[in-house]
């Protein structure tokens, strides 16, 4: 999904989405829906014009998707793909999510902790990850993105254009605290200007491409272009 996600409009991607919750199995309209602590599913859960919750110490062994509205993991649950349109997602601490975050129009925040198996997308919004494993790729459209507090991306960060931005606004992408990118840092399809925060002691391992880097020191001294 992550593939496609990436390559088409969004408004192609909301009404992919709005499509595969209306013929979902289960799937809720105008309803927010609530998975107590510690609670087990083996069916996902699905809803339009409404939020998703999934307690503590869960398991959701299929997809939370929504359309309008957000979906929140909290700690130490287990997930499989998580996807909305016109909403945030946000994961708290120790959460291992079994393939993809992904959203349109929406944030996305990952608590210490937290391990994601397949890649973290979105369009037109904020990437803050704490501390947190990603096994595949972190990219965004037309949004910024900050690796902090020892998190380890294992493929590459990619800023990317949608052909509808407004504004120009330098896109930033930091990378603070210890944090490390195995493969590449690529800006050269984001349309904009962009700038990679490169703190000291933190990493990016392959090349970074069409983007300003500007050095910072781990001790908050000023900032070098380069």
């Amino acid at each position: 999904m992550s593939t496609t996600f990436f390559r088409k409009s969004t408004r192609v991607l909301a009404c992919a989405l709005l499509g595969l919750a209306l013929g979902a199995t289960g799937c809720s309209v105008n309803r927010s829906l609530h998975l107590a602590d510690g609670e087990t599913t083996d069916s996902g859960l699905t809803t339009v014009n409404g939020s998703i919750r999934v307690g503590a110490d869960c398991e959701v062994r299929g997809t939370c998707r929504t359309v309008n509205g957000s979906v929140r993991v909290d700690e130490g649950s287990r997930v499989a793909d998580l996807a909305t349109v016109n909403g945030s997602v946000e994961l708290a601490e120790k959460v291992t999510v079994n393939g993809d975050v992904e959203t349109v129009n929406g944030s996305i925040e990952c608590g210490s902790g937290t391990t994601v198996d397949g890649n973290v997308a979105n369009v037109n919004g904020r990437i803050r990850l704490h501390g947190t494993t990603v096994q595949g790729h972190v990219r965004t459209h037309n949004g910024s993105i900050g690796l902090l507090d020892g998190t380890r991306v294992a493929k590459d960060v990619v800023i990317e254009h949608s052909g509808h931005t407004s504004g120009d606004r330098t896109l930033e992408i930091e990378i603070s605290g210890g944090s490390v990118v195995e493969g590449d840092v690529d800006a050269r399809d984001s349309g904009r200007d962009v700038q990679v925060i490169l703190e000291s002691g933190s990493e990016v391992q392959g090349e970074i491409l069409g983007a300003e880097i500007i050095h910072r020191d781990a001790a908050a001294g000023p900032a070098d272009p380069s």
